[in-house]
């Protein structure tokens, strides 16, 4: 496969497909591809430039590193912001991740290796998942990290993880699940060794579905309503009550 027109966003790279040029991929190269104010810019720059192209019908998202998709918020980063600035930040993350849940085009996540927290939610944002299946796990550990999840980051699983036991184990146990289990749960839906070989077949079948943005993002706005309505309010539920943060007030 060939992908030609690269277009850099701080470490995140788009292409499109050789072979089919309505087909665009998102190449995330910056480690661990931790979301925090700068990489959020770069997520946002590159969705733009995808929106700008009107033949773009299909976005595809893999990680350049050989073990992860992305590992979640930068806390380094994000903790000594204090409260206030902690707030502030997961507005933008809500927001990110309200932009891509109802992306006007069909978009697959391509897990070539851990995706965890917020990283996880990134994946289940998308319309199709691919997971490699002898390597990296998905995994909530919200749980572990003694940090809740907004009533946004709640609904946006809620409404893709819809076997309640699964969902139990995801949120309340911090399960990590590899591909061939991810799979039999339909947390991702499809599970191989070819990750973007299977992405790009999968593109080729639905990126015309993407022709009409109107359409296809309308009928996403309907399906993901609840969900898109919390992430955009950005409530934050019990997670307003962090003790953690007071020290920092």
């Amino acid at each position: 496969m060939t992908w030609i027109n690269k277009k850099s966003f701080g470490n995140f790279h788009v292409e499109q497909l050789d072979s089919n040029n309505d087909i665009f991929l998102m190449r995330l190269d910056d480690d661990q591809n931790k979301f925090n104010e700068k990489n959020i810019k770069f997520f946002n720059d590159a969705l733009d430039y995808v929106e700008s192209c009107e033949n773009a019908s299909c976005l595809i998202t893999i990680a350049e590193s050989p073990k992860f998709f992305s590992t979640g918020l930068d806390l380094d980063w994000a903790m000594p912001l204090g409260k206030e600035g902690f707030m502030k930040f997961i507005k933008t993350f809500h927001a990110l991740l309200a932009r891509l849940l109802v992306f006007p085009i069909p978009t697959i996540a391509c897990l070539n290796g851990h995706a965890f927290a917020g990283g996880a939610m990134y994946a289940i944002a998308h319309d199709y998942r691919i997971m490699k299946e002898d390597k990296g796990f998905f995994c909530l550990p919200e749980v572990d990290i003694h940090i809740p999840l907004t009533p946004g980051m709640n609904s946006i699983l809620q409404s893709k993880i819809t076997n309640a036991c699964t969902y139990r184990d995801v949120v309340l146990l911090g399960k990590r699940f590899g591909g061939k289990e991810a799979k039999k749960l339909e947390i991702v839906d499809i599970c191989t060794s070819d990750i973007l070989e299977k992405a790009i077949e999968l593109a080729e079948k639905i990126n015309s579905k993407g022709k009409d943005r109107y359409t296809f993002g309308s009928l996403k706005k309907e399906m993901f309503k609840d969900a898109n309505k919390l992430l955009i309010e950005s409530s934050f539920g019990e997670t307003s009550k962090l003790a953690i943060f007071e020290s920092k007030l």
